[in-house]
């Protein structure tokens, strides 16, 4: 049995994001986020990334609207690719609040503009919609 070390609640989460690894520019530009909290996120990924790895998300992956920026705290195998969990760095609890509120709306626009089922694609649509003014003035 584990015991959870979360600090905050962990909320699914299906977009498809980039993933730069900051020390070599190395990157993934379709890994598939699978939670997130105000404290970090999950994804898959091709990148084997190590424990400490500094890593650069954008949102989306075509044509970001915002990047967050984020410390490796595990990466696991899962089948050809990663399962990585992520720890956010550098970012208030301002804009940590605000990416909460911005992954329910999106959640919300899922919901009510994907009728073909495809999540991630709505996804995309709303951020790049209106990512970057729900983001403005936080750091």
């Amino acid at each position: 049995m584990s015991i959870e070390l979360r600090e905050s609640e962990r909320l699914d989460a299906s977009y498809i994001v980039a993933i730069r690894l900051v020390s070599t520019r190395q990157s993934d530009n379709a890994a598939s986020m699978t939670n997130l909290s105000r404290g970090g996120l999950c994804f898959v990924s091709t990148l084997n990334l190590r424990q400490g790895d500094r890593i650069d998300i954008d949102l989306p992956a075509s044509q970001p609207v915002a990047t967050l920026t984020a410390k490796v705290i595990w990466c696991r195998p899962q089948r050809n690719l990663f399962s990585v969990g992520a720890e956010f760095v550098d970012m208030s609890d301002a804009r940590r609040t605000r990416i909460i509120e911005m992954h329910r709306a999106i959640s919300t626009y899922q919901k009510m503009n994907n009728p073909s089922g495809d999540t991630q694609q709505a996804a995309a649509e709303w951020l790049s919609l209106h990512a970057e003014k729900f983001l403005a003035g936080t750091s």
